[in-house]
């Protein structure tokens, strides 16, 4: 199973964002508190990367998922080939392996696949 992502929401401007930050990025207040955040939500936009830092494996995935806490990540999308991707489609959070680092040991990080 994997750890549910946390982001920051700020206690000023009700400013949303992931990762978790310790000032906000709109009013710049440090009020900032932990923001749990959902594992479903909405594929936005993606693109199929053909170049990465070293060790990463490529091609990959790169798209923008949108979550009901009405905040917008970034990520790797795994699971599935480009052309069956749609936008708005439902997406769930998973972990994947983007590669080796500099010691051949697995780089692991979060992702989102295809929900259904």
């Amino acid at each position: 199973m994997t750890e549910p992502l946390i982001g920051s929401t700020c206690q000023e401007c009700g400013a949303r964002v992931f990762p978790p930050v310790a000032v906000c990025p709109e009013c710049m207040s440090e009020k900032m508190a932990d923001l749990p955040l959902s594992q479903e939500g909405t594929l936005y936009a993606w693109s199929v990367v053909h170049v990465a830092p070293k060790g990463w494996t490529v091609p990959y995935i790169a798209g923008y998922v949108d979550l009901p806490e009405r905040v917008r990540i970034f990520t790797h999308v795994v699971g599935a080939q480009p052309e069956a991707l749609r936008t708005d489609m439902k997406v769930r959070l998973t972990s994947a392996t983007l590669g080796k680092d500099e010691n051949g040991q697995p780089l692991e990080s979060y992702a989102f696949t295809p929900a259904g």
